[in-house]
């Protein structure tokens, strides 16, 4: 089977690249971004058909419809998760885009789209319960992040109602980790200040969060094993992916290298808006909101539709990628390159 992947030089990309690869019933790859490997890049991305191409320019979906044709399934992954100061920019990839990638696939007779969502489209949490894919999926109003990634699942779910034919499936991770992505990473998550996180052993000293903060992370293989399971069984729906354990504030700042300072929302939410409003880092204080309101996942639909399992700690996923960006790792992606250049 021939499979195409929008975003295939990006974090996940990578990572489905490789698992995708490792499987004979899959024929042929083919990979769509905006920067594409070099030529010499080396596995994984030497075992795709390369497509330079914006999923959000001037034409994208007639050029996208010639690229998917006799395509077994397309993977949308490519995302803007940062907007930084470009909101403009931010929207238009993720909703033009996505708009573009779904006409694309159902003028070429695309018979399944899996879709990379998030566990961001989730309405915020109550304590800590733990939500299967039934949760309410209203996001967090304060994040553009979020409301993008409520935005194109509604679109889904119009297009599904419309053409019952077409197999869609979505994923929703929360963050999602691996150390070949350690540049992408501290750049998502801190700028202009990236290069400095390797002198200091990309240590934070202190982590100001709630005490009572929770979260998960999934490891970038684990998701993409099972974006790889939902395409060669022809999965429709949604279907929650994270790494055990739950982190807790306390632990997270452990992994950092540093420690845990307890501090109220408005605290964190003030720090994180000062320093985007200075342009030392790219996340705004909506972050703080989606770090704290989104809900933690219960993965059981993947396991009892997929066979799916964890194989990631997520403590070990943390520290590893941490250490990953004090020794500037990276990958021949230009997406993927190390923080420090």
């Amino acid at each position: 089977m021939r499979i195409v992947v929008t975003g295939a030089s990006g974090n996940i990309g990578t990572a489905l690249l490789d698992r995708l690869a490792a499987h004979d019933e899959v024929s042929e790859i083919a990979g769509i971004a905006r920067r594409v490997p070099p030529v010499d890049a080396g596995p994984p991305y030497d075992r795709v058909a390369w497509h330079r191409l914006d999923v959000a320019g001037s034409g994208a979906a007639a050029q996208l419809a010639a690229i998917f044709r006799g395509a077994a399934a397309v993977v949308h992954l490519a995302w803007h998760i940062v907007g930084g100061h470009d909101r403009r920019a931010q929207a238009r990839t993720n909703r033009v885009g996505s708009t573009a990638v779904l006409a694309a696939a159902i003028q070429a007779g695309v018979p399944q789209l899996v879709h990379l969502s998030s566990a961001a489209v989730y309405s915020p949490r109550t304590g800590d319960v733990v939500v299967p894919e039934s949760w309410p999926r209203r996001g967090c109003e304060r994040s553009a992040y979020s409301r993008d990634k409520v935005a194109v699942e509604d679109l889904l779910d119009r297009v599904e109602a419309e053409r019952p034919g077409l197999r869609i499936a979505r994923i929703r991770p929360p963050a999602v980790l691996q150390p070949a992505a350690a540049g992408d990473l501290a750049r998502l998550a801190l700028g202009r200040v990236a290069p400095l996180a390797r002198p200091v052993g990309a240590r934070a000293l202190v982590l100001p969060l709630p005490a009572g903060a929770t979260m998960q992370v999934a490891a970038a293989p684990d998701v993409a094993d099972l974006v790889t399971r939902a395409v060669l069984a022809r999965a429709a729906g949604p279907f929650n992916v994270a790494d055990p354990p739950v982190l807790t504030a306390r632990v997270l700042a452990r992994l950092l290298g540093g420690r845990h300072l307890p501090a109220p929302r408005p605290v964190v939410r003030g720090l994180l808006g000062a320093a985007w409003a200075l342009g030392l880092q790219p996340l705004d204080a909506s972050w703080a909101d989606l770090l704290l309101d989104t809900p933690l996942l219960d993965c059981s639909r993947a396991e009892a539709v997929l066979g799916w399992r964890p194989r990631h700690d997520a403590r070990l996923t943390v520290l590893a990628t941490r250490r990953a960006i004090a020794g500037g790792v990276g990958t021949a992606s230009p997406r993927l390159r190390p923080a420090g250049r």
